[in-house]
């Protein structure tokens, strides 16, 4: 059994203006035998998997993860001038497909996206 987390860097995404987070999925293999894992990323409305239009499905594709190791990969949301400051959740979907291409198992896993108005610079 694998094991997934994910981080988000950096932590707040911007309303109102075009700025990316980046959600970083870990995929762990503790096993002993490569494991072939993908992603599917689902977010809400008003922000978006892509900079300039608005899409909020995707799939990465992860990798080969070999007995023992573990693999990232970074997926960019996108705020936009109608996205509002509020939290954002964030759905991903992780498959892990066995040597025969069959899906070996399925792991969900969630995160909310924090977004707050940008600050003024102040000393």
């Amino acid at each position: 059994m694998v094991n997934l987390s994910l981080r988000i860097h950096p932590d707040v995404l911007f309303a109102y203006s075009s700025t990316y987070v980046e959600v970083i999925i870990r995929v762990e293999n503790p096993g002993d035998h490569a494991v072939w894992a993908e992603a599917d990323i689902s977010v809400p409305d008003h922000i978006s998997l892509a900079p300039n239009t608005e899409l909020r499905k995707g799939r990465v594709r992860v990798g080969i993860i070999d007995g023992k190791q573990f693999l990232e990969k970074a997926v960019r949301v996108y705020s936009n001038t109608y996205t509002n400051p509020q939290m954002y959740h964030c759905a991903i979907t992780l498959y892990i497909f066995n040597k025969d291409g069959i899906i070996d198992s399925r792991m969900e896993k969630s995160s909310d996206i924090r977004c707050e108005m940008k600050k003024e610079a102040s000393f």
